[in-house]
């Protein structure tokens, strides 16, 4: 993959939320970082509403669900995601996956100093990202101060990490999720893929998302779900059958409950806004 196609930034505006993308599509190690810097926007991720105000940051991966939804009109800041492939350091991907797990369902507000330093480096990105000969190494030297500097904040606000054992629980079984997602909807399988009790899973899985490992296995099905609907031409039901679903009228019901829309009109609604 070249770096173009690794790496990407955009200046928020209510004018242009056409140009925010859609990550259901593809599933990649990729990471998402929303800097506001003035008014706010709501992002759903992980199927939480996050409020992003003034002076906060998010961080998720891509491996989740997530959409940008309601922006004020007076919105200013950036939208950045970037590949596994534009990490400038070997570790960073751990330190990415400890952001992301204590960002999973609020921002980080930033300090004064902190909101300045981060301000100026997504304005000097912004800027090398927009010039003819695009300087990708300063840009990667610039986004690791950023990680660096959420890190430290974290650190300074006494965000301590989470027990190391739950939190890697946690990150096997959601890379699991990912990879059996179609075949195995059952608690059993993937506790004893780690070779733990389906209680234990829960409980790691519990103390650092909020969540009991049965929401996150929904969340995942339903992820799966929304991808195919609109990326593919299956019927409903075959798409319900094959995610484990084999109530066709519980599924339906599930997925307007956690969506807001059934099926059906999730699917002529981005069938709409693509044409």
């Amino acid at each position: 993959m070249t770096e173009s196609n690794a790496f990407s930034i955009i200046a928020l505006s209510k004018e242009k939320p056409d140009l925010l993308p859609d990550l259901f599509k593809e599933k990649k190690n990729r990471v998402e970082l929303v800097f506001v810097r003035a008014g706010y926007l709501i992002r759903v991720c992980n199927f939480n509403e996050i409020r992003i105000n003034r002076n906060d940051i998010h961080l998720s991966l891509s491996a989740t669900p997530s959409a940008i939804g309601e922006m004020s009109p007076d919105i200013e800041g950036y939208y950045c995601r970037f590949d596994s492939s534009f990490y400038p350091k070997e570790n960073l991907g751990c330190e990415l996956e400890i952001i992301s797990s204590f960002l999973y369902r609020y921002p980080l507000c930033l300090n004064k100093n902190v909101f300045q330093r981060l301000s100026a480096d997504f304005d000097a990105i912004f800027r090398l990202y927009n010039e003819r000969e695009v300087d990708y190494p300063l840009i990667q030297a610039y986004l690791l101060a950023c990680i660096y500097e959420i890190r430290k904040l974290m650190r300074e606000s006494s965000l301590d990490f989470y027990p190391a054992k739950a939190f890697s629980i946690t990150k096997q079984y959601n890379d699991l999720l990912n990879i059996h997602i179609e075949k195995k909807q059952s608690i059993a399988f993937y506790a004893g893929e780690l070779k733990i009790t389906p209680n234990h899973l829960n409980k790691s899985v519990k103390s650092v998302t909020g969540k009991t490992a049965i929401q996150l296995l929904t969340e995942a099905r339903l992820a799966e779900a929304q991808s195919r609907l609109k990326h593919t031409e299956a019927m409903v039901g075959e798409i319900a059958y094959r995610l484990g679903f084999e109530d066709l009228s519980y599924f339906s019901r599930l997925f307007k409950k956690t969506v807001g829309i059934t099926p059906a009109e999730f699917r002529k609604r981005n069938q709409r806004l693509s044409c």
